[in-house]
C-alpha cells in the first residue's frame, strides 16, 4: 500500500536539488497588455544559502538571532562555541565579523556525549577529582565508538585525557554562557570493544570506568515478519496530509475518529501590496484592507505625474484602480512628499488601501511617478491549497478512546520547511493501522494506548514553504507594525515561531533562545500562547487528562531531548531540571526509541545528542516541552530527526540532508524515525500493564577512611523518599536527588551508625512498602 504524490511538484524538486531551496521569491507579472494596463510588482526576496558557521556562545546566538539571522540546524556544541548550520543572506555573510561568528567546518569525529555518574579515585590528597559520566559505546556500518563525559571540580583548569586498551584522546572542556559543563569526547576506535577506561588530569586526577553499551540490537518493527511500513512515496504538502488522516479515518472508522481543533490558523493568505519608491525617505507602502484572494490582488495603484504647473495631490477611486494625482510646483516638477501621499491615500481612498511611509521614515522625501501597479500577495501554491483559515485536526486512534488508555500525542512540523517530519507521524499512523490484523505487537498498542496525531501543526507556514520561500521557519502572522517592518520587502521575515510561543521558560520570562523582534526566526510572538496553534496543543492538553506522552518532530540535526530545554544566560539559570526518577525514565525511554530507529539502516542518534535540550543543544525559551511537561506531568520529547550518518568510504560523518534532503534520503529518514514513534506507543502500552510498584534496595561501600558511601537503586525509574531520624517516610520526606546535571543518583557519606527508611514512587504514582536498613560504621 503506497500514498499517490497528487500535485505537481515543481518548486519541490528545485528544493530537494540542494537540500534547501534558494529562498529568493520572484512574483509573476502579468502579461503586458495595454501601456495602462496595471502590472505586478516583481519584489524579490534577497538570495539566501546554507553555510556552516562557528559562533562564539549561546549569547551571541541569540544576538544573531534578534539579528535576524536563521540557524538552520545540525547544531554541535564545540568547547568555544557552537557550530550550526545557517540559512544567510549576502549581507548577513558580511556582517559575521560583529558577532565574533565565522564561516566553519565541523571536526570529523566529535560530537557531544551523554553523563552519568562514577565515584573519583585521585592519585594524591592535592589532586583534582575527576568523575567518569556515562562511558558509551556503539557501533555504526562496522565502526565503533567511545561517547566518553567527565567532570573535573577544577573545571576547565584541568586537562583530561581519555585512555583504553589500544589508545589515548584528549577530552575537552565545554563551556556554555560563561559556565563550565563538562568535559566530554566522542571518538572512534579501531580495535575492539574495550571493558573499561580511564581519565586522567593534567592536575593529578585519575578515574576508571566500566563501558557500557549504547542502544540494543532487538527486533525492530520492521523485521517483524509481514510488517507492512513506507506508505509514501513523496513529499506531501499539508492539504495532502490532512487529506490522507481523513482518508485513513474513512477506512477505519471503528478505531479513529477525527479530533476538530478549536482554533483554526490564521491562514495561508496576506494583504496585498505594493512598496513605491527606492530612497527610504520616498517610499510609499501600499496594503489592502481585503486580503489578496479575496480582492486585494485586484486593486492596483498608479502616482501619475500630471505634467502641468501648481497641480494640487489628489487621489481618485474608479473601481479597483487607484490613481494618485501628484502635486507639482511652479516649474511643474513632482512636489509631494511620501507622508502627503501615504495622507491623501488614507483620507480618499482608505476603503480600500491602507498607505504608510517606510519603517517609521517620516516620508519627506519627494515620490516618484509610478505607473498603474497591481497589489499583490505574492502567494503562489496552487488551487488545491485553500487561502485562508486552516481547520487544523487531530487523527485520533485506538481501539479505546475514551481516557481510559494512557494517551500519546505526536505532533510534527511545527517549523514549516521542515518537511520529513509530517511523513513521520504519518507514517506511524498508516503502520498502526495498516498492521492492526496481521501484528500483535500492533494489536496490543491499539488495545491500550489512546493516541492522538497532528501531522502539521503549522499547515499556513508549510504550503507558504512548499510553494513560495522553501525556507519558511515560522507561521504567517504578520505581527510587525506599520512603523516597523511590514511592508512587502520584509515578508520572508514575518510569523511567529511556534515552538517560542508557549508558557514556560519564556523569554517574558528572562530566558534566552527566542526574539522579542516581529522579524526575528525565533520571535516568540506578542504574547505567550498568542497563536491559534499553541492554543490548539495546549487545549489537547486541557481536553484529554490521560495523556502521559508526547512527541514533537522536528529536522535536522538527529537529537532526542527534554527538559530543561530553557536558561537564563546570566549565570545560566536552567528552568527546574526534571527529579531523578524522571531523568532515568526519559534516558531509558531513549534507549528503547532509538534502538528501534537504528533498526532500519545502522542509523545511531550519538548518546551526547540525547538529554536536556539546554544541555545538548541550546536554550530554547517557551517551547512546548516544558509547558506539557511542567504543566500537565506528561512526559514531552522533542525530536531532530535527520542526523548525521557515519560514512565507512570517508572515514566521517555525512550530513543529514537538510530540510527537504533528496527524496531517497528523505524516504529513509521518514521510516526510521517512525520506528521511534512506533516504539513510544509500546512503551505507552507498557506503562499501561504497569500494575505493580518498584522495589529499592540500599547499595553500601564501605571506605578506607572509614565511612560508608550510600546510594537507592530502585528495580525501575522511582522516586525514593527516605529519613534517617526514625520517623515513618512519606512522599512529603527527602527524595535521593541527582549528583548533579547529567548524572545519576547522589552519594550519600554516612560517617555514623544510621538507620534509612524509605519507600519508592514510580512514574505511574504506586508506592513502594515501607523499608528499613541500618547502615553500621565501625
Amino acid at each position: 500500500m503506497s500514498l499517490t504524490r497528487r500535485t505537481a511538484r515543481a518548486v519541490i524538486v528545485a528544493a530537494v536539488a540542494t537540500g534547501l531551496a534558494a529562498a529568493g521569491l520572484s512574483a509573476q507579472a502579468n502579461d503586458p497588455t495595454p501601456d495602462a494596463a496595471p502590472v505586478r510588482q516583481d519584489l524579490a526576496l534577497p538570495d539566501e544559502q546554507v553555510v556552516r558557521v562557528h559562533v562564539p556562545g549561546s549569547e551571541a546566538l541569540a544576538a544573531m538571532e534578534d539579528a535576524g539571522y536563521d540557524f538552520a540546524g545540525q547544531f554541535e556544541r564545540v568547547p568555544d562555541g557552537v557550530l550550526v548550520d545557517a540559512l544567510l543572506t549576502a549581507e548577513q555573510l558580511a556582517g559575521l565579523d560583529a558577532f565574533g561568528a565565522t564561516l566553519s567546518v565541523p571536526a570529523p569525529g566529535v560530537g557531544p556525549t551523554r553523563a552519568g555518574r562514577g565515584l573519583p579515585t585521585t592519585a594524591d590528597a592535592d589532586a583534582d577529582a575527576v568523575v567518569v559520566g556515562r562511558v558509551d559505546w556503539f557501533t555504526t556500518k562496522g565502526q565503533g565508538f567511545l561517547s566518553v563525559e567527565a567532570k573535573s571540580d577544577a573545571l576547565d583548569a584541568a586537562t583530561l585525557t581519555l585512555s583504553w586498551d589500544g589508545g589515548s584522546v584528549d577530552v575537552p572542556a565545554y563551556n556554555d554562557s560563561g559556565e563550565y559543563l563538562y568535559h566530554r569526547v566522542l571518538t572512534r576506535v579501531d580495535g575492539p570493544r574495550p571493558d573499561e577506561i580511564t581519565v586522567t588530569s593534567s592536575l593529578g586526577g585519575s578515574s576508571t570506568a566500566p563501558v557500557t553499551d549504547w542502544l540494543h540490537g532487538a527486533e525492530a518493527d520492521v523485521d517483524r515478519p509481514g510488517y507492512e511500513y513506507g506508505f509514501i512515496d513523496g513529499y506531501l504538502n499539508p492539504t495532502e496530509v490532512y487529506e490522507r488522516i481523513d482518508q485513513l479515518h474513512a477506512e477505519h472508522p471503528d478505531v479513529t475518529e477525527i479530533v476538530e481543533l478549536p482554533n483554526q490558523t490564521n491562514g495561508y493568505q496576506r494583504r496585498a501590496q505594493a512598496v513605491f519608491g527606492t530612497a527610504n525617505d520616498s517610499r510609499v507602502g501600499v496594503d489592502s484592507l481585503a486580503w489578496g484572494h479575496e480582492g486585494g490582488n485586484e486593486v492596483s495603484v498608479e502616482l501619475a505625474a500630471p505634467g502641468v504647473a501648481n497641480s494640487a495631490l489628489d487621489v481618485s477611486v474608479d473601481g479597483d484602480a487607484v490613481t494618485v494625482h501628484l502635486g507639482t510646483d511652479a516649474a511643474g516638477a513632482v512636489s509631494s512628499t511620501a507622508a502627503q501621499v501615504v495622507a491623501a491615500l488614507n483620507a480618499d481612498a482608505g476603503s480600500l488601501v491602507r498607505a504608510y511611509t517606510y519603517r517609521g521614515n517620516a516620508g519627506a522625501g519627494v515620490v516618484a511617478a509610478a505607473p498603474p501597479t497591481l497589489l499583490s500577495d505574492f502567494l503562489s501554491a496552487p488551487d488545491s491549497v485553500e487561502r485562508g483559515p486552516f481547520p487544523t485536526r487531530a487523527l485520533r486512534i485506538g481501539e479505546h478512546r475514551d481516557g481510559s488508555r494512557p494517551g500519546v500525542l505526536i505532533i510534527a512540523q511545527d517549523h514549516a520547511r521542515e518537511w520529513v517530519t509530517p511523513l513521520v507521524a504519518l507514517e506511524a499512523a498508516e503502520r498502526l493501522l495498516a498492521n492492526r490484523d496481521n501484528d500483535p505487537a500492533t494489536r496490543r498498542i491499539l488495545r491500550n494506548v489512546d493516541i492522538l496525531i497532528v501531522p502539521s501543526n503549522n499547515p499556513d507556514g508549510a504550503h507558504y514553504s512548499f510553494f513560495d520561500r522553501a525556507g519558511q521557519r515560522r507561521n504567517m502572522t504578520n505581527h510587525c507594525p506599520l512603523t516597523g517592518s511590514a511592508d512587502a520587502l520584509a515578508r520572508g521575515n514575518w510569523g511567529v515561531d511556534l515552538n517560542r510561543n508557549y508558557r514556560v521558560g519564556s523569554a517574558v520570562d528572562g530566558y534566552s533562545g527566542a526574539s522579542f523582534s516581529c522579524t526575528s526566526d525565533t520571535f516568540m510572538g506578542p504574547d505567550k500562547l498568542s497563536e491559534p496553534e499553541t492554543q490548539n496543543i495546549v487545549w489537547l492538553a486541557d481536553t484529554f487528562d490521560n495523556l502521559k506522552f508526547f512527541m514533537t518532530v522536528h529536522s535536522y540535526g538527529g537529537q532526542l531531548f527534554w527538559q530543561p530545554g530553557a536558561y537564563i544566560a546570566d549565570g545560566r539559570v536552567t528552568t527546574p531540571r526534571p527529579p531523578l526518577r524522571d531523568e532515568t525514565y526519559y534516558w531509558q525511554m531513549a534507549e528503547e526509541i532509538l534502538s528501534n530507529v537504528k533498526g532500519l539502516r545502522d542509523t545511531v542518534v550519538q548518546p551526547g545528542n540525547v538529554g536536556g535540550s539546554s544541555d545538548v543543544l541550546y536554550s530554547s525559551a517557551g517551547n512546548v516541552r516544558e509547558d506539557l511537561y511542567f504543566n500537565y506531568g506528561i512526559y514531552a520529547f522533542g525530536w531532530e530527526v535527520g542526523g548525521v550518518q557515519w560514512n565507512p568510504d570517508t572515514g566521517d560523518w555525512d550530513s543529514g540532508g537538510g530540510f527537504q534532503p533528496p527524496w531517497p534520503e528523505a524516504h529513509q529518514q521518514y521510516q526510521e524515525y517512525a520506528s521511534g514513534v512506533i516504539e513510544m506507543f509500546e512503551i505507552a502500552a507498557d506503562y499501561a500493564a504497569d500494575n505493580r510498584p518498584a522495589t529499592t534496595r540500599l547499595v553500601q561501600e564501605r571506605q578506607p577512611d572509614g565511612t560508608v558511601h550510600v546510594t537507592f537503586q530502585p528495580s525501575e525509574p522511582a522516586s525514593v523518599h527516605y529519613t534517617t531520624d526514625g520517623s515513618t517516610p512519606t512522599t512529603d520526606s527527602p527524595v535521593y536527588e541527582a549528583a548533579a546535571m547529567r548524572e545519576p543518583g547522589e552519594v550519600i557519606v554516612v560517617d555514623e551508625t544510621t538507620t534509612f527508611r524509605w519507600i519508592s514512587v514510580d512514574v505511574k504514582g504506586q508506592v513502594e512498602n515501607h523499608k528499613r536498613f541500618t547502615v553500621r560504621v565501625r
